[in-house]
């Protein structure tokens, strides 16, 4: 039960910080589509996701390694060891960025990307300076994650996220163009840095270089050359060859939408399972080192119900929510983007139990089989996209992001019960699967029952109204989480503590009509 609080306490801080961060980022998306228009909207776009993808090949394997291996040296009792990972992975990663940045600079003065028009120097520096800024202030997070503290990265993410909205609604209000709203994106990476550093120096350990012993040299060495071929890898295929075949065939506009319906879907993932996400992989690495494959499998087991309740919810509130909320944040400008983000929020919803496989997988030194899901759904993501984007523009995009995921998610599964038994719990899968059904078909009358365009709130209550009890009736929560949830409950007054007895009488009924 210690375990289970010290990870709630994590995943609490983490979530309030990605609950600001998202409703920040999400108001900053809003103005800067609404400022530029569907066309150079598209362009802001191309660069951030260029920046994005910059900067995975930057770190590659690096954060996910060194979270990974530290926590397992803490796990084992040798701080030492730890101290002497992350001094070499942070050195590992400045020589990455260095030859990352160099060949984008060099390819970018070749190609010359017509996006960026007569800003090409300046535009290029920016990129350069947001890039080798972000890249380093991950890598400082992935430090402070494998040593269990989290609340750098909460800080930096909240100051950082609340300067750079004023710093948005100004450029805004001047009318600034695509090269300001570049220029603010790269301030919000040296901020994020700084404020990240700041915080590192004050509540985690330094670091210092040192011996590491040969076994241990030997699995770092496998995990990043596996890692780092899975991550390249993997920046190809999450909409990677989407926007590219978007931009060369489509134009600039239809990877506007296409990036909004990204930025939503992740916002909707982040904003219900950030905190799990973030502390899964130093968690189950500590269990691992304590307790070997068998405790970390009995971990997934407990983040794949969170995952999948949670994937569950997103995708019946985003039936119901998305077209009147694309039509209020954004105008009726960006409505041709309604089918795209409705497609991917179902998707991002019940494919998000992928999240925990991977960090077992990780965690278990099985990377070999990650890499192998990674060519095929690579290969499967190119001939998909070269097949489907060119004669069907956005569809085609969706089609292919959709197809190439499920493609993914289906090799996951198979390579997980080779390595273990009992990571998914499937029948209570299905169970939970027919509430949200349900819960969906209500909440979808109600928003249509209701004359408002605010409709869709009322359908958000009745789809809760009917999943949060239904996930209690139908056994899918053990009786600790019920335990848990009524304990929460009842520290959020009076609502909450009638749900509390909601999450107490619950189990005793459902066990009486049990055969």
């Amino acid at each position: 039960m210690t375990r289970r609080l010290d990870v709630l306490r994590s995943v609490g801080i983490v979530t309030v910080s990605t609950y600001i961060e998202y409703a920040l980022g999400l108001l900053m998306s809003v103005w800067i589509a609404r400022s530029l228009g569907p066309a150079d909207f598209g362009r802001y776009a191309f660069t951030v996701w260029l920046c994005g993808w910059l900067i995975v090949c930057s770190n590659h394997a690096l954060t996910t390694s060194s979270t990974k291996f530290i926590a397992e040296a803490d796990g084992m009792g040798d701080p030492r060891l730890a101290s002497s990972l992350a001094a070499r992975f942070s050195r590992i990663q400045g020589w990455s960025s260095l030859v990352v940045i160099g060949l984008f600079v060099l390819v970018a003065a070749v190609f010359r990307p017509a996006e960026w028009d007569a800003s090409l120097l300046p535009i290029m520096l920016l990129v350069v300076v947001a890039v080798v800024a972000k890249a380093n202030y991950a890598m400082l997070v992935a430090v402070g994650k494998g040593q269990e503290r989290f609340e750098p990265e909460a800080v930096a993410t909240v100051v950082g996220g609340v300067v750079g909205m004023l710093l948005v609604l100004g450029a805004m209000f001047t009318h600034a163009g695509l090269l300001s709203f570049v220029a603010l994106f790269t301030v919000a990476c040296l901020l994020l840095n700084l404020i990240n550093r700041l915080m590192y120096r004050r509540l985690c350990r330094p670091y210092a270089p040192g011996e590491i012993p040969e076994a241990m040299a030997a699995r770092v060495n496998r995990h990043l050359k596996l890692t780092a071929t899975l991550v390249l890898m993997g920046s190809f295929r999450t909409g990677t060859i989407e926007v590219f075949l978007l931009n060369t065939f489509a134009g600039s506009v239809a990877v506007g939408y296409f990036a909004i319906a990204g930025t939503l879907t992740r916002g909707a993932v982040q904003l219900f399972s950030v905190g799990l996400t973030s502390t899964l992989l130093p968690y189950m690495a500590k269990t691992y080192g304590e307790s070997g494959t068998a405790k970390a499998a009995r971990f997934l087991s407990e983040a794949t119900r969170f995952y999948w309740a949670v994937g569950i919810c997103i995708a019946g509130l985003g039936v119901v929510t998305t077209p009147e909320i694309v039509r209020l944040m954004y105008g009726t400008r960006y409505v041709d983007a309604i089918p795209a983000i409705e497609a991917t929020l179902v998707l991002g919803g019940l494919l998000l139990i992928g999240n925990g496989i991977a960090a077992f997988q990780t965690v278990v030194d099985r990377q070999d089989d990650r890499v192998r899901i990674a060519v095929v759904a690579l290969a499967s993501n190119a001939v998909l996209g070269g097949v489907l984007i060119p004669p069907l523009g956005l569809a085609g995009a969706v089609a292919t992001y959709a197809a190439t995921r499920i493609v993914e998610m289906a090799l996951a599964v198979h390579y997980l019960r080779k390595a273990t038994q009992g990571g998914l719990p499937l029948g209570a899968m299905l169970r939970l699967f027919g509430v949200g059904l349900a819960a969906t078909g209500v909440a979808w009358a109600a928003t249509e029952a209701t004359p408002s365009r605010l409709g869709f709130l009322v359908g958000a209550v009745a789809f809760m109204a009917v999943y949060i009890p239904g996930s209690a009736w139908v056994r899918y929560w053990t009786a600790d989480d019920l335990q848990l949830m009524a304990g929460i409950s009842r520290r959020l007054g009076p609502p909450g503590r009638a749900l509390s007895r909601v999450f107490a009488i619950v189990p005793h009924a459902a066990a009486k009509a049990s055969p």
